[in-house]
């Protein structure tokens, strides 16, 4: 039975379980949760949607496309078993059961079938555009996470988690969205990303009829054994995690209440700008590194506009934290096919008031490029200081602080079902988001989620400081 959901702007018409070929020679499979897994213990779902143009009917979608895409799914699964498996963490420290995703015979991804019912001027082209859409309005496109449930194992009281769910969405004669929300525990940007190509690719294998598929270059890598650990820090994870868990438990829900979500295009010549403004400082100096400096002073003057300003002292610290992959990093380095998550975080903090002052863009970038640096090629490896990372954060909490996620190296525009490249691709409630460029060769989208007030006071800054530096 059909039922309305988000704001009435979709109806399911149906739910089901994709589960991938059963092979009755293996009943189960555990993979283990290392210590880059138990960093995301207690972080929020994550929500993705890709957004494509194709002239479809309500029957063709139900009786042609959905089919398809329901088997090539599957077929995925077969490859990536983790992500219809279950998340097994224990709720108390124990000696007796180890985080781990388990994989029974039978186990399945959720998948939801929707139509858009919402009102045409919120359709297709208004929801797949750059300008300000209420959170909610996307979230209605990405579906819930299956509930969980606790168990015993091992006289241990357990907490059984889905990792991943799906929605496919039709916007009748204009196009299709494919929304993912999937736990952080299982997988990072990369993982994910790869998940997601490997479907795309098989799906479009089988509108040519081609059935090739276990001969593609996509089975991941999973032996968690090239992980090393000698610090035990998986141990210090899960324990700092579950008395997190504990204290987040007694905390009101976040809300998505005013919260709008924009994406702001920036161009090849635009970033060159930004870097030619910064060359006296830094005369070499990566895209990734202007643009999240750019972002991060727009941010603190965008507060500043709002009356969030600087104290009498002028000592408000910001903090902005970046993801690095470590997978070609690790000593010995790990294959870039592995399995889960493989980033560490790298922290950069300034004063507020030097972050607006004039010279507050070359200093976030070189202050973003000194911390990757030492991250990255510190003697000690890529994983220094990670061991105590919850006690800085614990340290700066009240603090300005947020991060970037998604990656320009991620070819999310390449995820091409058979039907061409998206339109969109958007990363859902993520304060700050990076993703390559659909049109322009160089050039960088950059997605926003902010109050109203906020985005209109930050896109505004941001739009005349390119205007200002004439670099638009």
């Amino acid at each position: 039975m059909a039922s309305v959901v988000g704001s009435n702007m979709v109806t399911v018409v149906e739910h089901c379980s994709i589960s991938p070929p059963l092979d009755h020679s293996v009943t189960q499979k555990l993979l283990p949760l290392t210590f880059f897994d138990l960093l995301w213990l207690n972080w929020p779902s994550l929500s993705r949607v890709y957004f494509y143009e194709l002239p479809c009917s309500t029957t063709d979608f139900k009786q042609t496309l959905v089919p398809r895409l329901k088997k090539s799914l599957a077929l995925t699964l077969k490859h990536y078993f983790p992500f219809c498996g279950k998340l097994i963490i224990p709720t108390t420290l124990s000696h007796n059961t180890t985080p781990v995703i388990r994989y029974l015979e039978g186990d399945s991804v959720s998948l939801t079938i929707a139509e858009f019912s919402g009102t045409s001027s919120k359709g297709f082209e208004y929801l797949s555009a750059n300008h300000a859409r209420d959170v909610d309005e996307l979230l209605s496109l990405v579906p819930q996470l299956p509930t969980g449930d606790t168990n015993t194992i091992e006289g241990d009281i357990v907490q059984i988690s889905p990792v991943l769910s799906v929605q496919l969405t039709l916007f009748p004669h204009q196009g299709f969205s494919v929304g993912f929300r999937n736990s952080h525990l299982v997988a990072d940007g990369k993982t994910l990303c790869n998940f997601i190509a490997a479907w795309a690719a098989i799906n479009a294998k089988q509108l040519h009829c081609e059935d090739d598929y276990d001969d593609m270059d996509i089975i991941p890598f999973y032996d968690r054994s090239v992980i090393n650990d000698p610090k035990n820090m998986a141990s210090i994870f899960l324990k700092v995690g579950l008395r997190m868990a504990e204290e987040f438990s007694k905390a009101p829900a976040p809300s998505n209440i005013d919260l709008v979500q924009a994406t702001i295009k920036i161009n090849g010549a635009q970033i060159q700008g930004l870097k030619d403004l910064v060359l006296a400082k830094l005369p070499h100096v990566s895209t990734f590194v202007v643009v999240c400096a750019y972002v991060w002073t727009c941010m603190a003057k965008a507060s500043i506009a709002l009356g969030q300003g600087i104290d009498n002292e002028n000592q408000v610290h910001e903090h902005f934290i970046v993801a690095i992959d470590t997978r070609a990093r690790l000593d010995p380095p790990i294959p870039s096919n592995y399995l889960g998550n493989a980033v560490c975080p790298g922290v950069t903090t300034l004063k507020t008031s030097r972050l607006v002052g004039q010279e507050g863009f070359a200093y976030a970038a070189e202050e973003i490029k000194k911390a990757l640096h030492q991250q990255i090629n510190n003697e000690e490896g890529v994983l220094k200081g990670l061991d105590v990372f919850f006690h800085f954060m614990e340290g700066i909490n009240g603090h300005k602080n947020f991060g970037v996620a998604g990656s320009p190296k991620f070819d999310y525009y390449g995820t091409d079902f058979g039907w061409g490249k998206p339109k969109k691709y958007e990363v859902i409630s993520e304060k700050f988001a990076l993703v390559g460029s659909r049109d322009s060769d160089g050039g960088l989208e950059i997605g926003l989620c902010f109050s109203k007030n906020e985005m209109d006071a930050f896109t505004t800054i941001f739009t005349q400081g390119l205007v200002n530096s004439h670099y638009n």
